[in-house]
């Protein structure tokens, strides 16, 4: 079976991912962060459950194009979270050791018998299913972001898309296209083939990129 082109492998990683985090240089400026925007239209539009991950100020002059947009200034935290359903019970009182580096939880009074199949343990916090960073030459290019990615880089999807041959080519699918002067441009000759539909809200965003 011959080897898809890389169009065709973007394309796929885009359409298998449910929850995307987009991941603008901030050192770029404007043409990075107009480009994720754009982006962000596009994959919202496809059904995608994406957001914007930015430490920075939004550019000057791009304020208008970031209407109900979910962005934040950082990937947040994983936490651990142990939930006991103790209904039909007498517990009512709760303490906790630490002890050798081991969290021990006391629920009392239960019976013998305490089922315990009602405690649960769970990982909240992040879960994109795939990053995408644009304008990134390297991790440091995301400001505050910088040692979240590089770990995330380690164990998640990264599509590593940018126009300065200076890119580090990290993720696990990277597209540097040197021939493009901006970035707005290159996304929006790209997404076509990669099954993007480019709307007027996406193309108003590139288009803004594109002018700066």
């Amino acid at each position: 079976m011959p080897e898809l082109d890389l169009e065709t492998k973007i394309k796929e990683l885009l359409g298998t991912a449910h929850k995307v985090a987009i991941v603008p240089s901030v050192v770029d400026g404007a043409d990075s962060f107009a480009s994720a925007v754009g982006l962000y239209r596009m994959l919202s539009g496809a059904g995608k459950d994406a957001a914007i991950l930015y430490p920075g100020t939004v550019p000057a002059g791009l304020e208008g194009i970031t209407e109900g947009i979910n962005i934040s200034t950082s990937m947040g935290n994983r936490s651990l979270v142990v939930s006991i359903d103790y209904s039909g019970t007498t517990a009512s009182k709760v303490n906790y050791t630490t002890e050798n580096d081991v969290l021990s939880f006391y629920l009392t009074p239960v019976d013998h018998g305490f089922d315990l199949s009602k405690v649960k343990a769970e990982i909240t916090g992040p879960d994109f299913d795939l990053y995408i960073t644009i304008g990134v030459q390297s991790p440091e290019d995301t400001g505050a972001l910088k040692d979240q990615l590089q770990a995330e880089i380690s164990k998640s999807k990264v599509l590593n898309i940018d126009n300065n041959s200076l890119n580090t080519r990290f993720g696990t699918i990277y597209t540097v296209d040197a021939s493009m002067e901006t970035l707005s441009l290159l996304i929006l000759n790209k997404a076509p083939k990669w099954g993007l539909t480019i709307d007027q809200r996406s193309a108003k965003a590139l288009t803004m990129g594109i002018s700066r």
